[in-house]
């Protein structure tokens, strides 16, 4: 009996469905009923609710039509309405179902309606004849209208930032350096992927699809210059699958295939190096020579892990190919052959390497098309101690779920089976210095994803966590709401507390965490609606997010999980500074470290500063700060990360910076900023309210240099004619790098006295 009802119900739903949507029309069937309506994933407020006539949703024409960017006049005398978009008007009377469409005469299904003086009509004609989609939900009484992302991105702010930020809209790729003003597309035919940054932050590698429908057709693969000039195809083949840039130089990897439809595998590897504005093409396997379903440069940027798959003659392979094609084998795993009716891994894939080369992880994707989609196993290969692999549990193959710790003792992963991305996945740190044990620090009823490791291998971790959410399968058209709604960045301490980093509203979600080398700055893209956002940056510990860049956008990926990626971040910094006591180690040979608060340090002196080396025994066994960068390349030390020092600086014995802010004042109609070495100067305002913290901060805007005389700079800035709700006001300053150089306050505080010093009180 149980199997017998089972269709019925399915029937009735689905008449049902049919029935609400409009596609058959239902006499006498009318309400309200709870219906809601969503404009690019913002839930309409409706005086009048919308109700249901006729198997037709009517929806308030002007709360409707003003939130899709028209203008809405009523004729009391005629009962006739105008609403008037960009491209079209339209003109309906209450009661008629005839309509005018542009002049074009149209009849609607049914009338025009007035409901306790509001004009109702039809929902799906209004957004459609404003150029927006539509999709409706049956089971939850949802219409969620989209509109056409903007054409255009926009950067907001005009003052410069020390980054290089790629990213897409519309399926092209723009390029913007944050030390100069604008921002500006690479591409303006076909479709993008991007792979990335050069390690010296020169170049950008993507992949370009011939047409504009992503991921139709092969991918060529294409390098432009950092300022977005001498693009060019490094291979006349299209790419199989990736693409990757050397750790150490820019040299690209990567296999082709046959241009035609279909799976044909040129089953190679070659690599490209990017010289004088051409590609050097050397092949580390010929074609026909093997096929490769996986490769990572390991951390020295010497050789290359490689997948080799299970056939018939031999068992799945990793193998290890250097530069000058030597080659020893990393790992064998079960036999020969391909059994038909059993299910075995066929090859690994996901490979990642640890910062130091111990480590490998990788994925397992069994011989079969459709599994890999729901779980694949996940383990990790010590290559100092080969055996037995450790196996982590079932994840999915996505390359933004691992991270490991810059000393490369811990892996974070998100552990979870199912392909829903937001739904079932949780935060998991594995510490392989402790016999791999595995962590889990998901919540019941939180979604995690994208970790990414603080610059200190005992800061923690950062994630994006929001409340799982499974509303959209079945609803992707039309639908713009963000998949996760109320989705933040949080920071998971290794003792154990995790707590957001970032706030924002409802009805959006943060995601791409990606931290300065300093790790003094957080940057990441909040999501406006599921295909579109802004990006963000805001001080790690603690302030303001400022918003970059407006309306980038593309895919939320296969099963909500966004990849491949919209953004590709080089920092123009490079450099990190540690605060720590310098110690002499004799472990593995005599070699200095830095003990902090976060962890240890090994410190080697950076080509090229000879001073650093004599610092170093200068300044053994004293606190001091560590200018320098962070290297992922082996070390023989294996003791922390590998830090190459630049400067070392006794603490205490820091001089005041050369940048600074000296004052504050109002001198009407401007407020004046005095400072020294200062690139730029940025205005904001404290908000009224309980409760308030540095995320609530308002920027008003930035200040004008006007004057700079023996080195003392003045800026000014507007008073704002409107009252400002604001408690306090103070002025941040920043270097030609980008770096905080404090702020002032000005000294006036509470909304009254405030705004009567600045002469805005109203009157």
């Amino acid at each position: 009996m149980h199997y017998a009802k089972e269709p019925f119900k399915s029937l009735v739903l689905l008449a049902l469905f049919f029935l609400l949507a409009g596609f058959f029309p239902a006499p006498g069937l009318a309400g309200t009923g709870g219906i809601t309506i969503f404009v690019d994933g913002q839930e309409l407020n409706l005086e009048e609710p919308a109700i249901i006539q006729d198997g037709y949703v009517l929806a308030p024409v002007r709360a409707l039509a003003e939130a899709l960017q028209a203008r809405v006049t009523w004729n009391e005398g005629t009962n006739e309405v105008i609403i008037t978009g960009p491209q079209t008007t339209i003109k309906m009377v209450a009661g008629s179902k005839d309509v005018y469409k542009n002049e074009e005469r149209l009849s609607l299904s049914v009338p025009v309606q007035v409901r306790n003086g509001r004009v109702l009509a039809p929902a799906r004609f209004l957004a459609e004849s404003l150029g927006a989609g539509v999709s409706w939900n049956a089971l939850t009484l949802t219409v969620a209208i989209t509109t056409p992302p903007p054409a255009v991105p926009e950067r907001v702010y005009a003052a410069p930032f020390p980054a290089r930020v790629a990213f897409t809209a519309n399926n092209h790729l723009w390029l913007l350096d944050g030390s100069q003003a604008g921002a500006g597309p690479v591409t303006k035919d076909g479709a993008v992927q991007i792979l990335g940054w050069s390690p010296d932050g020169q170049w950008l590698a993507y992949l370009q699809w011939e047409t504009s429908e992503f991921r139709a057709g092969k991918p060529y693969l294409w390098v432009v210059r950092a300022d977005g000039s001498g693009a060019f195809q490094v291979d006349q083949r299209p790419v199989l699958a990736k693409a990757s840039w050397s750790p150490v130089a820019s040299i690209l990897a990567y296999s082709t295939q046959g241009p035609g439809g279909g799976y044909a595998p040129d089953m190679n590897l070659k690599l490209a190096a990017i010289e004088s504005g051409q590609a050097r093409v050397t092949t580390l396997i010929p074609d026909k020579g093997e096929l490769v379903e996986d490769f990572a440069w390991a951390p020295d940027g010497q050789s290359l892990a490689v997948s080799l798959p299970r056939t018939q003659d031999e068992p799945l392979r990793i193998d290890r190919l250097t530069l000058k094609g030597e080659r020893s084998n990393i790992l064998t795993l079960g036999e020969a052959g391909t059994p038909i009716g059993e299910v075995y891994p066929s090859f690994a894939y996901g490979f990642s390497w640890s910062p130091g080369g111990r480590y490998l992880a990788y994925h397992l994707h069994p011989n079969s098309a459709s599994l890999p989609a729901d779980a694949v196993d996940l383990q990790v290969l010590d290559l100092e101690q080969p055996g037995k692999p450790l196996d982590l549990g079932v994840t999915l193959n996505y390359s933004g779920w691992l991270a490991w710790s810059p000393d490369g003792s811990r892996l974070a992963y998100i552990r979870g089976g199912g392909r829903d991305a937001t739904i079932g996945k949780r935060l998991t740190i594995v510490d392989l210095k402790a016999g791999g044990k595995s962590t889990d620090y998901g919540q019941t009823g939180q979604v995690d994803t994208m970790p990414v490791w603080l610059p200190a291998a005992d800061s923690g971790v950062l994630y994006c966590r929001g409340p799982e959410n499974k509303y959209w399968e079945g609803n992707r058209q039309n639908d713009a709401r963000v998949l996760v709604p109320g989705q933040r960045i949080w920071w998971q301490k290794l003792d154990g507390k995790a707590v957001p980093v970032t706030s924002g509203p409802a009805g959006t979600a943060d995601y791409y965490p990606s931290v300065s080398p300093d790790g003094q700055n957080l940057t990441y893209l909040r999501l406006d609606r599921r295909d579109s956002g802004s990006l963000y940056r805001q001080p790690l510990a603690g302030g303001p997010a400022v918003e970059l860049v407006r309306n980038l956008n593309g895919s939320p990926g296969y099963y909500g999980n966004y990849y491949p990626a919209w953004i590709s971040i080089y920092y123009l910094d490079q450099t990190t500074r540690v605060s720590g006591k310098i110690v002499v180690s004799d472990v593995e040979g005599r070699h200095y470290e830095l003990e902090t608060a976060r962890g240890r340090l090994v410190l080697v002196p950076d080509k090229g500063y000879p001073v650093a080396a004599q610092d170093l025994e200068k300044y053994a066994g004293r606190e001091v700060i560590v200018a320098g960068v962070i290297s992922g390349e082996p070390s023989m030390y294996m003791r922390g990360p590998l830090l190459r020092v630049r400067s070392v600086t006794p603490a205490g014995g820091i001089p005041a910076p050369a940048t600074q802010l000296t004052s504050f004042t109002i001198a009407r109609p401007n407020l004046v900023v005095k400072g020294q070495h200062l690139a730029w100067v940025e205005i904001w305002a404290i908000p009224t309210g309980t409760g308030i913290t540095e995320k609530d901060y308002t920027l008003l805007g930035q200040a004008g240099k006007q004057a700079e005389t023996s080195g003392e700079q003045v800026w000014i800035f507007p008073i704002p004619k409107e009252t400002i709700l604001a408690t306090a006001l103070f002025a941040r300053g920043y270097d030609e790098q980008g770096r905080d150089a404090g702020r002032v306050s000005l000294p006036v505080e509470g909304v009254t006295a405030l705004n009567k010093a600045l002469g805005t009180v109203s009157n």
